[in-house]
């Protein structure tokens, strides 16, 4: 006997519907999950128009899909509860705090240094921080080479310069954390 569950589907949903979501609760506390998996497996049913040699098979089917489908939520929620885990620690970690409070000063800084820079040196040093060689740029802006590593030289120093009083703070900052760690 040759049962497609297609043409069955209502028959098959009603006799097996309710057990399989109590199945399903089995492996998952939350009976909406277990109902949803239920129905994706009743529509997989549907799309696939799969046929079975008896109820038996159809049976196994219906409960091998269901056991597969919780399994896969609970590796997907013990990946979810790790991913979690991971960044309740970073965001509990004050060293952490710290460095990403720096690392977002230094660049906020930054920004606002390059901004002051006369145009054709903040160009040159925007395409620079883009990973862009010096002789890329010359041929993007173009002028001579030369002239290219002369006004990154000369922005480099005006940067030095203006960082120094953000380093005595970052200095400060590093050494006041240790002290008192």
């Amino acid at each position: 006997m040759n049962t497609s569950a297609k043409n069955n589907l209502k028959e098959v949903f009603d006799t097996y519907y309710e057990a399989l979501v109590l199945y399903a609760n089995r492996f998952l506390s939350l009976k909406d999950e277990c109902e949803d998996i239920v129905q994706d497996i009743f529509a997989d049913l549907w799309e696939k128009d799969l046929t079975f040699p008896d109820d038996l098979s159809l049976k196994v089917y219906l409960y091998k899909s269901t056991r597969n489908k919780c399994y896969n939520i609970i590796k997907h929620n013990k990946v979810k509860d790790l991913y979690s885990a991971n960044y309740i620690q970073l965001l509990e970690d004050d060293n952490l705090f710290l460095k990403q409070i720096l690392e977002e000063e230094i660049v906020r800084q930054l920004n606002s240094i390059i901004e002051i820079l006369p145009k054709r040196k903040k160009e040159i040093i925007k395409l620079s921080l883009r990973g862009i060689k010096n002789k890329e740029i010359s041929e993007i802006i173009g002028i001579k080479l030369q002239t290219v590593k002369t006004l990154k030289s000369q922005s480099y120093k005006i940067l030095r310069e203006e960082f120094k009083e953000l380093k005595t703070i970052i200095n400060f900052l590093l050494f006041k954390k240790k002290k008192y760690s």
